[in-house]
């Protein structure tokens, strides 16, 4: 009786028809797209100047080329989101510098690590620095609510170890660090990436130590996915195993240095050896443009320091320093010519300009051109916003640049239409544009001189009237 019973129950788990091989990535394929959702951060994704960016997105985009589907990004404020969108079946991949923990499981499958992340210990300059944790059980102890620090700390601590530890809910407008830079908390543990970014705008706090172990970086994958599962961890070993993620991670996970200020005599020096090479294509861009062309010459000062040649991290080329795809719109042919990118960088200027309300009046309307060429048009509408919304003039730059930062700091980029944005170095990039103009102001009244007859011939070369 039981061998029948047996018998007939394997013969109809035998019967029961096996899922496809590959359903969920012919569902993508179907669909034409890869659903990934992550947190608008710099070190996941948000919108620059150029488009979006962001190590995650990256990735991603990557991931969805060799699929051969576009990449569609759905966006969250917190874990909490990110585990709701992919319960929800909204998503495909949660995808936002993630470590796979007991919260992950009920929702997702975990990808082999594609990299590791350190935690650290920062606290405020000024106050005793500590060295290990025992010092700091006497300390308050701050970490969002349902973080990956959070998390790391309950796995690696007992639960009454931390007798003054504060769970701060996201989206209360106040941070961690900020709590810790105004003494309302002590001590916070922060992701490395995060603090790189964080530390431009909270520069009185530190480093006090590492936790003993960086954590390791995931994907997680819906629950019904394990043949993307398959692919992704494929496509990450590749993308480990041919160097392509830790360059990723060097360009987009590290903060854009920051030029030193440079001296009048560096500038004067510069003025001198490169300027006059450069001085009829600027002129000439200003009469293509109505700018004037100090204002282009101190944007591509700023930009490149008048190198032709120049690269960044993230792919910016010339001496204007555009994107390929900002190139490619204004019809550049070679980015590294220095003719091309300066009319081609000036096109984009006015561009910029002829979207704003005609009733913002110079100098204000070149301020907010030059802050969104580093930025990009539509963060400079949320900043605008918030001014409105705080009794400020959104139309005046003083007021507006006081609200930039604001960009950077989640309680505030996530009311906005753009998101994150790096309001603190636009801020500084402006401050410095400014200061370039005045030297070549300075510096320059004779080198106009000698250029008006050559200006005169390009005027008539290209028939644009003088503006």
């Amino acid at each position: 009786m039981h061998k029948v019973t047996l018998f007939a129950a394997l013969f109809l788990v035998a019967c029961v028809p096996k899922p496809p091989e590959n359903r969920v990535l012919n569902e993508i394929r179907t669909r034409g797209s890869l659903r990934v959702v992550t947190i608008n951060a710099p070190t996941t994704f948000f919108l620059g100047a150029h488009g979006a960016q962001g190590f995650e997105y990256e990735l991603a985009k990557r991931f969805a080329n060799e699929l051969g589907v576009t990449l569609q990004i759905v966006t969250v404020q917190d874990h909490t989101g990110l585990r709701a969108a992919l319960n929800a079946g909204q998503a495909d991949i949660a995808a936002a510098q993630l470590s796979y923990d007991a919260n992950w499981k009920r929702v997702g499958l975990a990808s082999k690590a594609y990299g590791s992340s350190p935690l650290y210990w920062i606290y405020q300059l000024g106050d005793q620095q500590p060295h290990n944790f025992a010092e700091l059980k006497k300390l308050r102890i701050v970490v969002t609510q349902d973080s990956s620090e959070a998390t790391q700390l309950q796995q690696q601590y007992a639960q009454g170890s931390m007798p003054h530890l504060i769970l701060l809910p996201s989206g209360m407008g106040r941070t961690p660090i900020e709590l810790v830079e105004t003494n309302r908390a002590d001590i916070t543990l922060m992701d490395g990436y995060d603090y790189a970014f964080a530390k431009g705008l909270h520069r009185n706090t530190d480093i006090a130590f590492a936790m003993p172990k960086p954590r390791a970086l995931n994907w997680i994958i819906r629950n019904d996915g394990q043949d993307l599962l398959r692919m992704v961890d494929v496509f990450l070993d590749n993308e480990r195993s041919q160097g392509r993620i830790p360059k990723l991670q060097q360009s987009m996970l590290t903060p854009p240095t920051r030029l030193p200020m440079l001296t009048a005599r560096q500038m004067n020096t510069d003025i001198e050896l490169l300027l006059p090479d450069l001085q009829l294509f600027f002129e000439e861009a200003s009469i293509q443009t109505g700018i004037d062309w100090r204002l282009i010459a101190a944007v591509a000062y700023q930009e490149s320091r008048w190198n032709p040649e120049a690269i960044s991290p993230d792919g910016a080329q010339g001496l204007m320093m555009l994107m390929p795809e900002t190139a490619k719109s204004l019809e550049v042919i070679n980015p590294l010519d220095p003719h091309e990118s300066i009319l081609a960088g000036a096109r984009y200027l006015a561009k910029i300009m002829k979207q704003m309300p005609s009733r913002i009046t110079e100098p204000d309307r070149s301020w907010f051109a030059i802050a969104s060429y580093n930025m990009g048009y539509g963060h400079i509408e949320d900043a605008r916003v918030l001014t409105q919304q705080q009794g400020g003039d959104p139309d005046a730059w003083i007021d507006v640049r006081e609200r930039l930062t604001l960009l950077s700091e989640e309680f505030w980029y996530s009311q906005t239409q753009k998101g994150y944005a790096r309001g603190w170095e636009t801020k500084l990039m402006v401050d410095r544009t400014q200061q370039y103009i005045h030297l070549l102001k300075l510096n320059t009244a004779n080198l106009d001189q000698t250029s008006v007859e050559t200006s005169a011939i390009i005027r008539a070369d290209r028939q644009v009237p003088a503006p």
